[in-house]
């Protein structure tokens, strides 16, 4: 018999990380997802949601909130002592590929908030 212990996701605190990246305001939010602005303060203390709802708030944040779970299940899999060959699978580059491209939208939310670099001055210093 194998058992599997995974890590709890609190759903509700990653999703109001995302939601404070997005800069949207609560009321902006809670009308897109069609819920009260105090359900969204309900929804960042859940340590679980409805995948309807969590479709629909991945959709308005542009982020793949199933990812940690998906990210979960495969740290899981090779915990319950899954054979290793020394190759990576379909399945393993798939996951890989899904981690790599929540990384990259995080990384590009991250970048768009940092300051613009002014363009360097062009004077030139010293002897004319």
């Amino acid at each position: 018999m194998t058992f599997v212990i995974m890590a709890k996701i609190h759903i509700g605190k990653k999703i109001k990380e995302i939601w404070k990246i997005s800069r949207l305001k609560g009321t902006e939010f809670a009308s897109m997802i069609n819920r009260d602005r105090q359900v969204i303060y309900d929804i960042f203390d859940r340590e679980t949601i409805d995948t309807g709802l969590l479709q629909t708030i991945s959709t308005v944040l542009e982020h793949d909130f199933f990812a940690y779970y998906s990210q979960q299940n495969q740290l899981s899999q090779t915990k319950e002592g899954k054979p290793d060959y020394g190759f990576a699978t379909k399945e393993d580059f798939l996951v890989l590929s899904n981690t790599l491209e929540v990384l990259a939208l995080q990384m590009q939310k991250v970048l768009e908030q940092l300051p613009q670099k002014k363009a360097a001055s062009k004077k030139k210093y010293g002897k004319k």
